[in-house]
């Protein structure tokens, strides 16, 4: 994903194509969106306020934060948590002052996201599958034909299998 995210943070500012190019409130999609102006400038920051940056953080922390909800708990997701959430603040720093195209693409990305997950949970029945897999649990395993003639082939050469 890394060379992905360096390619698209090459091509927003230098794109000819979106030079001059207005969406919604961005008056120029290869520079930052300002929608308001500080009357000072903090570190790491800047001296405005982007809204595509400012909409692509928020819901990237509302991913994350889906996200962390439809894990089962896990020791190292503890560990890994508040990276999960530095990370979006932190690109919050470095998209303010860049291309609002690109804070657009991954806010719209985002979006999207956010609807296939929707639209997959209102599809699929969790305790259908769960009940399911609890039969199949059950059942006998069954070896395939080719199993079959491995293992046939293994006792004629006198393997045993280990014990379990």
């Amino acid at each position: 994903q890394m060379p992905i995210l360096i390619a698209l943070f090459r091509f927003f500012p230098a794109s000819i194509e979106l030079r001059q190019q207005s969406f919604l409130w961005a008056d120029d999609l290869s520079s930052y969106d300002s929608i308001f102006n500080l009357p000072f400038e903090i570190p790491f920051y800047g001296d405005h306020v982007s809204l595509f940056t400012l909409l692509m953080t928020i819901s990237t922390i509302f991913y994350t934060r889906l996200n962390m909800s439809m894990q089962a708990a896990n020791p190292q997701m503890d560990q890994m948590k508040w990276m999960m959430y530095l990370m979006p603040i932190m690109m919050l720093g470095w998209f303010n002052n860049y291309a609002s195209g690109l804070s657009y693409y991954y806010f719209l990305a985002n979006m999207i996201t956010f609807g296939q997950n929707f639209a997959f949970r209102q599809l699929v029945d969790d305790d259908a599958i769960h009940k399911k897999l609890q039969e199949n649990k059950k059942k006998p395993k069954k070896k395939s034909g080719f199993q079959k003639r491995l293992e046939d082939m293994a006792k004629e050469r006198g393997y045993q299998p280990p014990k379990k």
